[in-house]
């Protein structure tokens, strides 16, 4: 076989010459030919042409090094010769590879001008080659390039790119107009939009868990049929009602009140029905007893006109609480008059932003009082807060009834448009469809 006889500097040129034009020429030539059969649906061609053009390179590979075998530690055997050539055409193949992908990344626009396509896309191949040249000087010299390039290839894939960036934020649904961010004394943001520091935009919950208020209802339902053999304190249990387990006491006028971690309350039995007075945990006892005492048939100004009475509708006198049907189970649900019963709801706050133009900020208040400055203070029935004008955004801070109205004011002055960095922060990735976008997620993790 072909040996080439000439000073070894000249024989090395030759070797990572005919190496480059892999990747350089040929890899480009089939990658084109591979993309135009793939559009013209032919699948079985695709196969047959990658494996051909894989024997090619590597019978193409096999002859360069067995023409320039003095210069090569795997230059000597045929193994040796065919395992260069299979370590020459996988690690270039993978280096050329991530080079176009780094410089997309990167929107060098290399991948966009034939030049540069030519000039640059046989280097990782004339690299792999210069790592198994004899003598220390080239292969350090390979080796010290292969791992700059590695090293910036991994610091490239760990960035996301603008276009990466626009397609997170428009599946995730949100528009850099509308993300503002606010940080709030005393709260957190929920993980909806958390952008860190703090900062959120959207939901906020108090930061300590005693400032949360408990849930203050009561709900009234009526049972037609009882559960064989379940009884507490002595009294039969109506069938899928919500007081059949816990504790019970058997109270001086016969009333059984039953009661355990989350419920508390009594079953009346009224004509043919069991009806269940039912409340939460910081529902005062004697406000249950007294309901259930009071028991009686919704009239239709109860029942609010949207619901016939049935004979399954029972209402009852609850001092300070306003009630309203239920539609599964049906019934009765009573809170409390002033909505300060809500738990969370109470005390909670979010940030909302839209556009002025089409935007009635006293649309659906009981109040609606101009504060200066483009702020208007706003309230309705379960809540109040602040209306910003910010250019052609209204931004809107709203908290529960019982948010304090100074905390909700100055959020409202303190609301700003969220950074890009914040943003990359809240914004869930991108599906990883690709293994590149599998590999760059990855890589971000460190």
């Amino acid at each position: 076989m072909l040996q080439l006889k000439a000073s070894k500097p000249v024989v090395v040129a030759i070797q990572l010459g005919a190496v480059w034009a892999v990747g350089a020429v040929a890899l480009p030539m089939m990658w084109q030919a591979l993309l135009v059969a793939a559009l013209a649906g032919a699948a079985g061609l695709i196969a047959v042409m990658a494996l051909v053009a894989g024997v090619a390179v590597l019978a193409y590979l096999i002859m360069v090094i067995a023409a320039t075998r003095d210069v090569s530690v795997l230059g000597a055997t045929g193994g040796r010769r065919v395992l260069w050539a299979l370590l020459v055409t996988g690690l270039g193949t993978v280096g050329w590879a991530a080079g176009w992908a780094v410089t997309d990344v990167a929107g060098l626009g290399v991948s966009s001008n034939p030049l540069l396509r030519f000039l640059l896309g046989g280097v990782p191949f004339a690299l792999v080659a210069g790592l198994f040249l004899r003598g220390w000087q080239f292969s350090a010299t390979a080796l010290g390039l292969s791992v700059v390039l590695a090293g910036a290839t991994v610091a490239v894939l760990r960035q996301e790119s603008p276009d990466e960036f626009e397609r997170r934020l428009v599946v995730a649904g949100v528009h850099r107009e509308t993300a503002y961010a606010v940080a709030i004394p005393g709260y957190l943001p929920t993980d909806d939009r958390d952008y860190g520091n703090r900062l959120g935009g959207s939901r906020f919950r108090p930061e300590n868990p005693e400032a949360v208020p408990p849930d203050r209802y009561i709900s009234i339902n009526a049972y037609d049929r009882l559960s064989p053999g379940e009884q507490m304190c002595a009294q039969p249990t109506a069938q899928d009602s919500r007081l059949t387990w816990g504790s019970c006491t058997v109270e001086k006028d016969g009333l059984v009140y039953r009661h355990n971690e989350i419920q508390h309350g009594y079953q009346v039995t009224v004509g043919r029905r069991y009806v269940t007075v039912v409340g939460t945990p910081a529902v005062d006892h004697d406000l249950l007893r007294a309901a259930a005492l009071s028991l009686r048939l919704a009239t239709a100004e109860e029942l609010g006109g949207g619901q016939a009475q049935t004979g399954g509708y029972y209402a009852a006198t609850v001092p300070g609480y306003v009630g309203q049907v239920t539609g599964i189970p049906p019934g009765m649900l009573y809170a409390p008059a002033d909505q300060t019963g809500n738990g969370a709801q109470s005390v909670s706050i979010s940030l909302d932003v839209s556009y002025a133009g089409s935007d009635d900020i006293c649309f659906r208040t009981t109040e609606c009082t101009p504060d200066g400055g483009g702020l208007t203070y706003v309230r309705n029935e379960d809540g109040h807060g602040y209306v910003m004008r910010r250019d052609e955004m209204n931004v809107r801070i709203m908290g529960g009834l019982r948010a304090d109205r100074t905390l909700l004011r100055q959020a409202a002055l303190d609301a700003r448009p969220a950074t890009d960095e914040e943003l990359r922060r809240a914004v869930p990735p991108l599906e990883a469809r690709e293994p590149l976008d599998r590999l760059r997620q990855w890589l971000r993790t460190f």
